[in-house]
Formats: C-alpha cells, structure tokens, sequence
C-alpha cells in the first residue's frame, strides 16, 4: 500500500473526509502513474521511458475531491525539484517571463524553449490545479509550452473541471487550439473521476469555520471557502493608511480577506487597524494561528484586540489554529483577558 493510500484511508477512519470507492481508486492510478510497481521515483525521472505518458490529466465536477487528492501526492513525492501551481497564476507568470525574453529579441521557438528549459531546472514535477483555458493568449502557446515540457521529460499532474475535447470550447480560433488537444491526449493518462456529490458545497453547508492547522484537509477546505465567498472575483492586496503607516489588507475579494497570522498580528498592529479593516470585508480568514504563551504575549494581545473588533462588528471568522481553540494557551499576565476570547472564539464557530 502507498503512503498515499495509508494517508487517505486514515483520513477517512479519523473522518476528516468521507470515504468514496471512486475516489480511493484514483489514488491507485495516481500512484501507477507517478511511481509504477515501485516508489523509486526519483530515478524513473531521470531515465525516463519515452513510451510512458507523461501527463496525468483528471478531470471531473467541482467539489468531488480531484484538489485533495492531487495534494496528498504532491505531499508525499519524495523530491525536491517539484512545484504545485494554479494553473492561472502560472500562466500570468508564464506570459511576463515571455515578455521579457522578447524584449532580448530572441525567436519565438527559442523563447519557449529556453523558458522551459529554466523550468526544468527547478522542477522536474509540476501539479497544476484548475487547468482551463479561457483566452486566446493562452490557447496560442500552450501547444509549444507542453510540446517543450514533454520534451523535457518534466512531469505534469493536473485537475481540471473538463475533458480534453471540451477545452476551450467555442473559443476565438479554437481550430488552432486542436493541435494541442491531440497532443495531451496523446501523452496523457486521461481519468474521470465521476462522483455526483460536491463535498465542498456539503462542507460549507455545515458551517465549519475553524479548523487544525496541521490537518491535511484544513487548508482545502480553507481554500473552498475562499474560492465559494470571493465568488471568482478579481482577487487583490490593497493598501489603505492608518495614521500615516500603510496597512495591506491581503487577498481582498467580493468583501472577504485571506490573511497568514503574522501577517495581521504582525508588525504592530492595533485596534485602528482592524477598524479600517472591516470597512471593507463581512468575512474573514487567519490561517496558522499559533499557541501562545509568554514568548509571544504581545502577538497574543493584538490577536485579543483583533478578535473583540470582529465579535462586536459581526464579522465572519475562518481560523486554523495549532491547537483546538478550548486548548490554546495564554500569556500568564493574560490569562483573565484572554479567557473572555477563548469565550468569544467559542460562540464565533458555532452557528
């Protein structure tokens, strides 16, 4: 059994997740594909068979678990030479690199080859999440793009919410699209994980709002929150001033705010702060709260402030945390005060 599996089918008997034949399946394929009979990997990459395809390519409905596990694999491969991207982000990426190389004036067969060959150097693995393709700028290249990474026998997994024939379906001069529609089928493992239930929606449904850092489904779920609330809009970083200091509200989108810890208990922060920060969001995500103890009392009173600004304003609170809120532990000096937050964290996570 793969460390993949055992990892899965703990997660299950632990019920983070509901277990599901079709997907317990597709974490055997997987494994197939990225290890064959052995989990010596690292070596099948570099002597690579020129038979073997070279891209897994799943897709399926939203909310079926097609992310989680891709994640759980990402966790697991043993190397370091490995990137997990969106797909979205990646390609913006890829355009501003292109740029860049055509300001050098180089061909435009050699520009994609020579990117892809820096790729390479840095990642023999790549995950891409939400594969799809949405425009004409990214339809013209992905052909040359993959027809590179396959040359370089750089490994690709990715999730994608259609099939390869539907790709950029009815798109502005699709016909030119085609070509590389048969090349991922022609070097792809193509799977179809077919479940009818969205364990996303379902997960929102229950209202679960806090959650253990060092669970593996925990930044998952966070991030279908994110993804469900922000509804797809424009996701930015804006800037707004507090007594002449600049504060960033991170990840700002359709009024919810994605924030690490140290990013909003960090740096001095106050009660000013977190009141110009709930003029611009109903909803609210701090991710890898830490315990708190003597070390690090003043973080502890900036999260005591933050916390008391968005009990009173009825702010919607997302949190994961290194210990179970009832566990978190204080400051000796904050005990009293920080008693009535456990207290309101405690009401904040019910319904």
């Amino acid at each position: 059994m793969s460390e993949t599996l055992k990892v899965y089918e703990q997660l299950c008997k632990d019920k983070h997740i509901e277990h599901n034949i079709k997907q317990k399946d597709l974490v055997i394929e997987l494994d197939k594909f990225l290890s064959g009979s052995s989990r010596n990997f690292i070596k099948k990459l570099f002597r690579y068979n020129l038979n073997q395809k070279k891209c897994f390519y799943l897709y399926g409905g939203v909310g079926i678990g097609k992310t989680l596990i891709m994640d759980l694999f990402y966790d697991d491969v043993n190397l370091k030479e490995k990137q997990r991207v969106h797909f979205h982000e990646f390609m913006i990426d890829i355009h501003d690199q292109l740029h860049q190389l055509r300001n050098e004036k180089n061909s435009r067969d050699f520009i994609i080859s020579k990117l892809v060959k820096g790729i390479k150097s840095k990642s023999s693995l790549i995950f891409f999440d939400e594969f799809q393709v949405t425009n004409i700028a990214d339809a013209m290249i992905l052909g040359h793009l993959f027809e590179e990474f396959f040359k370089n026998n750089i490994l690709i997994v990715l999730t994608s919410n259609s099939s390869p024939e539907d790709l950029y379906k009815e798109g502005l001069q699709r016909e030119l699209f085609i070509p590389f529609i048969n090349l991922i089928k022609k070097n792809s493992l193509i799977y179809h994980l077919s479940i009818d239930v969205d364990y996303r929606t379902r997960s929102l449904k229950e209202e679960k709002n806090f959650f253990l850092s060092n669970s593996p489904v925990s930044k998952l779920k966070i991030n279908d929150i994110f993804s469900i609330h922000s509804n797809k809009i424009l996701v930015e970083d804006k800037v707004i001033s507090v007594k002449k200091r600049n504060f960033i509200v991170k990840n700002l989108s359709n009024r919810i705010a994605r924030f690490q810890f140290n990013e909003i208990c960090g740096d001095n922060r106050g009660t000013e702060d977190y009141l110009e920060l709930i003029k611009l969001i109903d909803r609210l995500i701090i991710e890898n709260v830490p315990n708190f103890g003597n070390t690090n009392s003043n973080l502890q009173e900036r999260f005591i402030n933050l916390i008391d600004v968005l009990y009173d304003n009825k702010i919607k609170l997302y949190l994961s945390t290194e210990k179970e809120i009832s566990d978190l532990g204080s400051a000796y000096h904050l005990k009293d005060k920080f008693n009535r937050t456990i207290s309101r964290l405690l009401e904040m996570k019910s319904q």
